[in-house]
């Protein structure tokens, strides 16, 4: 039976790729071989780092059997007074 849990942090994320990887017998260093990333890498998504790169972090979900899926909400909520002035001075400090 799949079990099911719910993802709200870049810590909740950690901490089930970690009882993943320890209950399938792996350490740090073999689970990181196994998904094709560093030790650090593997240790500070184990550790709910929040910068962690979204790619990788599936990567290694997919390489350990993670299945990650999303609960849309019905009705899309309204954005917050100011966000959207936010999003864009964020979107012109790249260009």
């Amino acid at each position: 039976m799949i079990e099911r849990i719910t993802i709200r942090t870049p810590a909740d994320l950690g901490a089930a790729i970690r009882a993943v990887r320890i209950a399938a017998g792996l350490t740090q260093a073999d689970a990181a071989a196994l998904c094709g990333v560093s030790g650090p890498f593997l240790s500070g998504l184990e550790q709910g780092k929040e910068t962690a790169r979204l790619g990788l972090a599936l990567t290694v979900c997919q390489e350990l059997g993670i299945c990650l899926e999303l609960g849309l909400p019905e009705k899309i909520p309204s954005p917050k007074p100011g966000s959207a002035r936010r999003v864009s001075r964020k979107a012109h400090s790249h260009e």
